[in-house]
């Protein structure tokens, strides 16, 4: 099903459901990387470091293979939007076996014991359940552009940030509450979250009045090779963010807490550290109303330069007060950059192509950390300084990469509006 929404409309009862979506399959994420280094210790009678490692590897060998899945499953789902008119039977089915599989893991856990047999099982059905996860996350969110106008994107995405933010914090703060449930009970709530997440989405798309359903091409004509430069800018971009990310949250985050404000505020990290996801999620909001204002493109740019300036202030070691002024000012740009990402790929090309921008841009994110993983498996080899130099030039490039997009957007169309010039 596809809206044909105005472009000073949001629908907000579907953006809110398709977060729930997003959160529900944060959720899964959060307890699979809980506990899948339990199974492993479990199963393989590895030490606690060991099993870290390969749990490691696994988690890298996934984010490589998504990075074909991804667009091959985003392309597959505008085909199918084109043929049916609607994503949800492929999204669906994806979530179904997805829950089959994650609810699978901690059965062979439970019942297969130490074996042979559960040791090559239990990683390649991990393998297996993280490859249909990654089937329908672009169809899913690719949805968001049948939920806003092309304005109001980074509005309605706002949501989305909002809640991850409040999902991701979870894991720093309630780590020791989810292994309290145990296996059992915490793969059966994040299961059925999911299912009942996805139902909700599908029910939510049926208060929409058929009269303002589609009128999205319904003809295989959209040529992609005509935006092929432009699908390799959401793949950059993607990866480039992907990578600045997951070295601000991963690494410049977390060191600048323990070294300057753990003992500063009294608090532990993991407290500070769940603060500051909550605070990120928060800021979203304010962001949102600032995308009314300002164009999408040059938001995230501003913003992207805004982050590597922060991670330029976090070196000259002001004392914890100016560090924490910088983390703020820091974590309000990278609630911009979250909010505006999807809109950007979504505004990249036509809306046939949705799920294989949407696709293309998660590849990049999931391809940034796995080549990050695979050269650099022990990031604390890394100083601080380098941590911090590589953020700075990986948010640049996500920039540079937006700037370059929003000129090769419109040649693009202009090339295709007037072939002969």
């Amino acid at each position: 099903m596809t809206i044909a929404a105005s472009s000073n409309q949001v629908r907000w009862l579907q953006v809110w459901s398709l977060a729930s979506v997003q959160g529900a399959m944060s959720l899964t994420w959060i307890a699979y990387g809980i506990y899948l280094p339990k199974f492993i210790e479990q199963v393989f009678n590895y030490p606690t470091e060991q099993a870290q490692q390969f749990t490691a590897f696994l988690l890298l060998v996934e984010s490589a293979i998504a990075v074909v899945v991804e667009p091959f499953f985003g392309g597959l789902s505008d085909r199918w939007q084109r043929w049916y008119s609607t994503r949800m039977p492929l999204i669906a089915a994806g979530v179904i076996a997805a829950t089959a599989l994650f609810i699978g893991l901690p059965c062979v856990v439970i019942f297969g014991g130490a074996n042979e047999f559960t040791r090559l099982l239990l990683p390649s059905l991990a393998i297996l359940w993280a490859i249909v996860m990654a089937t329908f996350r672009s169809p899913v969110i690719c949805l968001l552009a049948s939920f806003a106008g092309a304005t109001q994107l980074p509005l309605a995405g706002s949501v989305l940030t909002l809640v991850g933010g409040f999902v991701g914090s979870i894991r720093p703060l309630a780590t020791n509450f989810i292994l309290g449930l145990g296996a059992p009970a915490t793969f059966a709530i994040a299961s059925i979250t999911l299912l009942a997440a996805v139902a909700s989405l599908r029910s939510a798309m049926f208060h929409i009045p058929k009269d303002l359903n589609p009128a999205l091409e319904t003809e295989d004509s959209t040529p992609i090779t005509a935006f092929i430069g432009n699908l390799a800018i959401v793949l950059l971009v993607g990866a480039a963010i992907g990578l600045g990310i997951r070295l601000m949250l991963g690494e410049v985050l977390p060191r600048t807490l323990k070294a300057d404000l753990t003992t500063f505020t009294g608090l532990s990290f993991q407290v500070l550290m769940g603060a500051a996801l909550i605070t990120q999620a928060l800021l979203a909001l304010a962001t949102g109303q600032v995308s009314k204002l300002i164009e999408n493109k040059l938001l995230m740019i501003v913003s992207l330069g805004g982050i590597a300036a922060g991670l330029g202030l976090l070196t000259l070691g002001y004392g914890a007060i100016a560090s924490i002024v910088v983390i703020l000012f820091m974590l309000t740009c990278l609630s911009a950059v979250n909010n505006g990402m999807v809109a950007f790929a979504l505004t990249m090309v036509p809306k046939a192509l949705g799920g294989l921008t949407v696709g293309m841009f998660f590849g990049g994110l999931s391809g940034a950390i796995s080549i990050f993983g695979f050269l650099v498996p022990k990031s604390a080899s890394l100083t601080n300084s380098n941590v911090i130099l590589l953020d700075a030039i990986a948010f640049l490039v996500a920039g540079i990469g937006i700037a370059i997009g929003s000129r090769q957007k419109f040649s693009t169309i202009a090339m295709i509006q007037n072939p002969k010039e």
